[in-house]
């Protein structure tokens, strides 16, 4: 129909095999093959559809949505089904408690980071490992590691607090900056823990001071430990001293945390070339860990980028990046630049937020549209954010007659079986009864992985410094 005789209304809600003809469809049997897995769209009696394509996705819904039994789980059902590998931000630990023997059947590694509870964690993690073996390379590899710590101990001294005055945790950074390279010239681990060890033990005893002064002036350790060693007013290097103590505490207050973050139990790059499920358990309570979860985001993405070079453009073993709680986590740096180069290199982004507005508080309003944008399936569940609703209504569009193809009052009252879908350039599809992870021929875990480390004082370093050596 013509209005004015100058537009044409032409939306409408996508048939069944319209909305189906692109997607992979599997039984819900157990012995059913999967040769890829992905968001699971459409259902159709015992038939389920599978978008397997290389899209990312977006799933919006409030709490008691059901998002993570009728999305969330059956995604990672789909991609255990297909041999893909799969990080996964779970909050509280009910995901790797429901799929963890599951994955273990089908022949996974799990690699479990519990930062709710670090002294159970059956897996660590140290941030900076890759930091030290890149140290260890040549001229190049010191100076691609000596930029990747700068990265990380600003994301650790600067980007986790906010302040009127940044000079002291800029000085407190450079410090640590400083002392890290230290432990690097000398050959020890690289390690919170270490970084501990010499700012409390080894300042003391005046190991720091004799490292300093043995160091050549121009050197790139002497220039980042003289902002700090250098001074003489006792009340700067106090205010320095406290404000690195303070950055530090999350640390320094966990021994466990601190242990956890010591070395490394499995291979990083694996995870591209292998089946491997990797859990990031953090507290839904308070957000003190999640700075650690996006670190680790942040350096599996690098090191699959890597692990791509070396494989023709493209990685072995997609990668699956299923972001429960999306928005509580801090901001990552390169979020669009992820999403954007992720799809032609086999890695997926799987985004899940309680409200849009979360997005835009957290990231601002260009990069959250350009997030929305750049997701090939948009999964509605439920929300009132009215300002959301007026954009998914006319996204939808309108009908012949000019009114809404789905109203801002009918988004509001979607019932629980029913999901509003974006599917890349399919009309939109009101999908109803998509099935539960209860449905699907899984037995759920009771228990989440557990492994008991020893709750211990920071131990300091007992052996002498070498002069000789050193010099």
């Amino acid at each position: 129909m013509f209005e004015s005789e100058l537009k044409y209304q032409e939306s409408r809600m996508a048939s069944d095999e319209e909305f189906t003809q692109e997607l992979d469809v599997y039984g819900l049997e157990e012995n059913d093959v999967f040769t890829h897995g992905g968001p699971v769209l459409f259902r159709n009696g015992p038939r389920i559809y599978v978008d397997s394509s290389d899209v990312h996705s977006l799933i919006l819904g409030d709490t008691g949505s059901m998002k993570t039994l009728r999305f969330v789980l059956p995604l990672i059902y789909t991609c255990a089904k297909a041999g893909e590998s799969m990080v996964i931000v779970d909050p509280k630990g009910e995901i790797a408690r429901k799929m963890t023997p599951h994955l273990e059947k089908k022949g996974y590694k799990n690699v479990v980071l519990n930062y709710r509870n670090p002294q159970r964690s059956p897996d660590m993690w140290n941030p900076m490992g890759q930091i030290e073996e890149q140290y260890s390379l040549d001229k190049e590899g010191k100076q691609m590691a000596t930029m990747q710590l700068n990265n990380l101990l600003n994301d650790i001294f600067f980007k986790r607090t906010h302040v009127k005055d940044p000079y002291w945790n800029e000085s407190a950074g450079q410090w640590a900056l400083g002392i890290s390279l230290l432990i690097l010239a000398l050959g020890e681990e690289l390690t919170i823990k270490n970084l501990l060890k010499w700012r409390y033990e080894k300042l003391s005893d005046g190991t720091l001071q004799k490292c300093f002064d043995s160091l050549a002036k121009e050197s790139e350790i002497y220039q980042n430990l003289a902002g700090y060693m250098e001074l003489t007013a006792e009340n700067t290097k106090s205010c320095i001293r406290s404000t690195f103590d303070q950055l530090v505490r999350v640390f320094k207050s966990s021994p466990a945390l601190t242990d956890m973050l010591s070395s490394t139990s499995f291979k990083m790059d694996e995870i591209g070339k292998e089946k491997t499920a990797v859990f990031l358990i953090v507290p839904d309570e308070n957000t003190t860990f999640h700075f650690l979860v996006t670190l680790f985001i942040g350096q599996c993405y690098s090191s699959l980028l890597n692990l791509v070079e070396d494989n023709e453009g493209i990685l072995p073993v997609r990668v699956n990046f299923v972001l429960e709680e999306f928005c509580n986590l801090p901001t990552l740096e390169d979020l669009l630049p992820m999403i954007t180069a992720a799809r032609s290199r086999n890695i997926r982004m799987h985004l899940v937020i309680q409200s849009y507005g979360q997005m835009v508080e957290k990231y601002g309003e260009n990069t959250a549209k350009a997030v929305l944008d750049n997701c090939g399936n948009l999964i509605y569940l439920h929300s009132r954010e009215i300002q959301f609703l007026k954009y998914i209504s006319e996204l939808a569009g309108h009908n012949e007659y000019g009114r809404p193809l789905v109203s801002i009052s009918r988004l509001q009252r979607l019932r629980k079986n029913e999901t509003l879908i974006f599917h890349d350039r399919c009309y939109p599809m009101l999908a109803a009864d998509i099935p539960l992870i209860f449905e699907y021929p899984i037995t759920l875990g009771s228990s989440i992985p557990e492994k008991t480390f020893e709750q211990e004082e920071i131990s300091l370093i007992d052996d002498e410094f070498d002069d000789e050596e050193w010099t």
